[in-house]
């Protein structure tokens, strides 16, 4: 589906008519031409309030934050349920002083590629703890963690090949393999029978299945014991994604392959240091030779500016801390199921969620509109998620869980959430689509 210009009344667009799935496949004769209508949609939507995205946060992203409300255009605070800080780190002090040393010593950035002279000995300490801490041979960190997938792929697989995806797999992998030109083929979610069905098809093309620890939309972990087991019976390589997983799952906090006792099993790892890390940053792991051969041809790593050498110290910290106390971990694991417990209890629905990143689904795109226009009135900042992140039919908020939430703010999140849930009710408003709109 997508929007057309023919017919199209650019100055009288009411945006409860349209979602931004229909601006995707926008057709006109000029390339930038789509930018045009957007813009008149989403002069609708600032008008009517529903626009709820890129507040900016004037705090550090702690359980309750400030936020430059461009509606009543002054500072308010929020509830906030929306950040990554899973283990509160990034506001950790000794995380900062480790930092604030950092800059003294090294300055602002890299400024040059890794492979020129943006590679520091601490760059190199962080790859040999990152390794040394994941039990691997060899690790890469990458400036970025949806880097880190676009470069490992786009330089692994080739046209012809085959990548074998969990159909929830992040964004972040999908564009790797396209980057490549390989083709991708999809599973349903953490359906075994179906990844053997589709690689029984492949016919020896070479391929490589890639599935997540924790999936960022719907907070489940992958059936990677099922997984595995196909995939060794097809001889084919596994990667798995660990950006939600890391310091988290397993007794070390390895992830969700330590979790299973399948650590060997995967031929390749990548993780992310902006989620429980608090930083910035991506990393890959597995055997030397591997990292040595991707280090040297992975686009986003060869051409990128390096991480920061005060990043890498913060991480570096981080690690430390982590390692002689789980304190943080085991809080975040209290308040989860607390979290949990208390949204079924108020009859939301969360799926199937495991983990930390709790969906509270909400259906159509324009439901998701109103809720996510009341909750934002009442100060409780959380993912709203729509297309194209998930399909428009299957919108949801994402709940972000917190060591650093109390019970308290627990309680007021969940009952903002019931309240706003049934005001709304079945709210809907039916798309009056035009002309333009082809179906």
């Amino acid at each position: 589906m997508g929007v057309s210009k023919n017919g199209f009344d650019i100055n009288n667009i009411n945006c409860s008519d349209y979602g931004q799935a229909d601006f995707a496949n926008f057709t006109g004769e000029d390339l930038f031409e789509v930018s045009e209508y957007f813009w008149a949609f989403l002069q609708d939507a600032y008008k009517k309030k529903y626009m709820v995205y890129g507040n900016p946060i004037v705090t550090a992203p702690v359980s309750e934050i400030d936020v430059y409300d461009r509606y009543v255009e002054s500072e308010r605070r929020f509830l906030n349920f929306c950040s990554y800080n899973y283990l509160g780190y990034s506001c950790n002090p000794e995380v900062i002083k480790a930092v604030q040393d950092g800059l003294s010593k090294y300055g602002t950035g890299a400024v040059s590629a890794p492979l020129l002279s943006g590679y520091y000995d601490i760059s190199k300490k962080l790859e040999d703890e990152i390794a040394k801490f994941k039990k691997k041979e060899g690790a890469v960190v990458f400036p970025t963690g949806y880097g880190t997938n676009l470069g490992v792929l786009s330089c692994l697989l080739k046209p012809g090949d085959v990548a074998v995806l969990d159909i929830l797999s992040h964004a972040s992998i999908y564009d790797g393999v396209r980057l490549a030109g390989a083709d991708i083929k999809v599973f349903n979610h953490n359906n075994s029978r179906h990844l053997e069905k589709v690689l029984k098809g492949l016919n020896g093309k070479r391929a490589i299945v890639c599935v997540e620890g924790v999936y960022s939309m719907d907070g489940d972990i992958a059936h990677l014991p099922e997984i595995v087991e196909v995939c060794k019976r097809y001889g084919v390589r596994i990667l798995l994604d660990e950006a939600h997983s890391t310091l988290i799952f397993g007794e070390n906090g390895r992830g969700v392959a330590e979790h299973y006792g399948l650590e060997d099993s995967i031929d390749i790892t990548i993780g992310t240091f902006s989620k429980s890390f608090g930083a910035i940053g991506g990393f890959v792991t597995g055997n030397k030779k591997l990292m040595a051969y991707l280090r040297m041809f992975s686009g986003s790593y060869v051409f990128s500016c390096a991480m920061a050498p005060h990043t890498a110290a913060g991480i570096l910290k981080v690690l430390e801390l982590y390692k002689k106390d789980k304190t943080e971990r085991n809080k975040l694991w209290e308040n989860t199921k607390y979290m949990q417990e208390r949204l079924t209890a108020a009859g939301l629905d969360i799926g199937d969620t495991k983990s930390q990143v709790i969906p509270v689904f909400v259906g159509s795109d324009l439901r998701l509109r109103e809720i996510s226009k009341k909750i934002y009135e009442k100060g409780l900042y959380t993912g709203v998620v729509t297309y194209p992140a998930v399909s428009n039919k299957r919108t949801r908020l994402r709940l972000s869980i917190s060591s650093q939430h109390t019970k308290e703010q627990m309680d007021s999140c969940v009952a903002i959430l019931q309240e706003v849930f049934e005001s709304v009710g079945n709210f809907e408003v039916k798309k009056r689509y035009k002309k333009s709109v082809v179906t």
